[in-house]
């Protein structure tokens, strides 16, 4: 894994733009249309499979989160998790285990929709795995191109506080997520959320990635307040370790029973 992403540092500098795709561009086909619908899945998430989706048989999502919430610009944002080299680095072998692709999708099912897994030959899962297939096409196989994952952070120099993380939460973080980390729901009749929650019954469960304190700490100072990018945070890195401490001392849904993490 770090050959992969040293590599993947060294060809930052290519021409082309890992981060360029665009599935409105793409002709009418078959193919193409199993493209849109990954693609819609991630944006739409709660309307397509979430737990007041229209059909009941698809409702997988146990929240109304959107994958988006978390892997920004539908997976194409840099050091948001997002997805243009996922593809190519699948099957992965993590803590003496194989994951396959299928299998760290669902570990997203299970933990930050709080859910249930996808049926592994069943459509969505083939949209999925079209649309991230597309996000990295032509990426170097068993290489994570740079802005993969999160941007690393160093250890703070003082040990994360949540008390000290509340008032950040105040001061930067509240406007949009509100007071008691609800966020904002979408206008009804659109489901799902235009401010994701970070607590609380419908946030991601206490297996997810987010609900980890350096994952969320990381993922925190590259991409918030929201419209932040890494190159010109907002946080200081000990702000983002401390407000991140503060979020995931907050209740949420439990792990399942025999969930692991979201690291894997």
């Amino acid at each position: 894994m770090a050959a992969g992403v040293g590599a993947g540092y060294l060809i930052w500098g290519w021409p082309t733009n890992w981060y360029a795709r665009d599935v409105t561009n793409l002709p009418a086909s078959p193919e193409n249309d199993i493209i849109r619908y990954g693609h819609s899945l991630i944006v739409d998430t709660p309307k397509q499979i979430g737990k007041g989706a229209s059909d009941p048989k698809k409702r997988y999502a146990g929240n109304d989160l959107a994958c988006k919430n978390c892997h920004l610009d539908a997976g194409l944002r840099p050091f948001a998790a997002p997805f243009v080299s996922t593809f190519a680095t699948f099957p992965m072998l993590v803590d003496d285990q194989v994951i396959t692709l299928k299998e760290r999708i669902n570990g997203c099912m299970r933990r930050s929709m709080n859910g249930k897994n996808l049926p592994e030959d069943g459509p969505e899962m083939e949209a999925l795995i079209a649309y991230i297939k597309f996000l990295g096409h032509g990426t170097p196989e068993g290489v994570r191109v740079a802005g993969m994952g999160l941007l690393p952070l160093a250890d703070p120099p003082l040990a994360a506080d949540s008390g000290r993380g509340g008032k950040v939460y105040a001061d930067l973080c509240a406007n949009c997520h509100k007071d008691e980390g609800q966020g904002e729901r979408n206008q009804s009749p659109q489901l799902g959320y235009s401010i994701p929650p970070l607590w609380g019954d419908d946030s991601f469960n206490a297996a997810s990635g987010m609900a980890k304190l350096a994952y969320a700490a990381a993922y925190v100072r590259a991409n918030m307040p929201f419209g932040v990018r890494y190159l010109d945070p907002v946080l200081s890195e000990q702000q983002a370790w401390d407000v991140a401490a503060y979020m995931i001392s907050m209740p949420r849904p439990p792990a399942p029973p025999g969930a692991g993490s979201e690291l894997r």
